[in-house]
């Protein structure tokens, strides 16, 4: 029996992210492929957990889905909870900028 989560928990693996994406939007896979410029097949070996994409795709999947993406990572250097947020921009909705990053491994 899946697990209910409460409003704001966190995601943990790429499948959590992209199915809740979809869930929110009311996205079919193709849609959201559309909106992220990746094939469908990606968006479902994401999901199924046959493929773990690079953060960069994530990046492109939730900008393409029209969120803010808000990561919070541990820096092992400084020993410190860092945050960053990726906005939307003009460029990232026009697809200019995307490198070898965006590409699921």
């Amino acid at each position: 029996m899946a697990e209910r989560r409460r409003e704001g928990a966190l995601l943990t693996t790429a499948a959590q992210i992209v199915v809740r994406i979809r869930a929110e939007r009311e996205l079919s896979m193709s849609s959201l492929a559309v909106l992220a410029g990746v094939p469908t097949s990606t968006i479902s070996r994401i999901e199924s957990g046959q493929v773990e994409p690079t953060l960069g795709m994530i990046r492109r999947i939730a900008l393409g889905a029209g969120y803010h993406l808000h990561l919070q990572y541990y820096d092992l250097f400084s020993g410190k909870l860092e945050d960053d947020v990726v906005g939307v921009g003009a460029a990232e909705r026009a697809g200019e900028g995307e490198g070898d990053d965006d590409a699921a491994r």
